[in-house]
């Protein structure tokens, strides 16, 4: 059975880089997850090799919480460059003075 995640259609609000981060993130886990297909044991892992992999993903999802929470408070701080340009943008079309 194979998998597949949405991993390329969300929204580029938060901003590219952000965006991108998540679409690499869901990537590797649909392949994780195809790769538990395809093991040689008819689909069984040992808790050993399972909580290997929980503790990587734990790992990463504890460091990408750590950015993120950097990042919103970066905004919160006002000094969140790529937020400051999507917001500045967004009024300068408002207010018709780019396209």
């Amino acid at each position: 059975m194979s998998i597949k995640l949405k991993t390329d259609n969300l929204s580029s609000g938060l901003g590219n880089n952000f965006r991108n981060d998540l679409v690499d993130n869901f990537s590797e886990i649909e392949k994780e997850i195809n790769k538990l297909d395809l093991n040689e044991n008819g689909g069984r892992i040992t808790k050993e090799e399972l909580n290997k992999k929980l503790d990587k993903l734990k790992n990463d999802f504890m460091k990408d919480n750590e950015a993120l929470k950097k990042r919103i408070n970066r905004i919160l701080l006002g000094t969140d460059i790529e937020s400051i340009e999507i917001v500045v943008n967004r009024i300068l079309k408002e207010k018709g003075v780019s396209n």
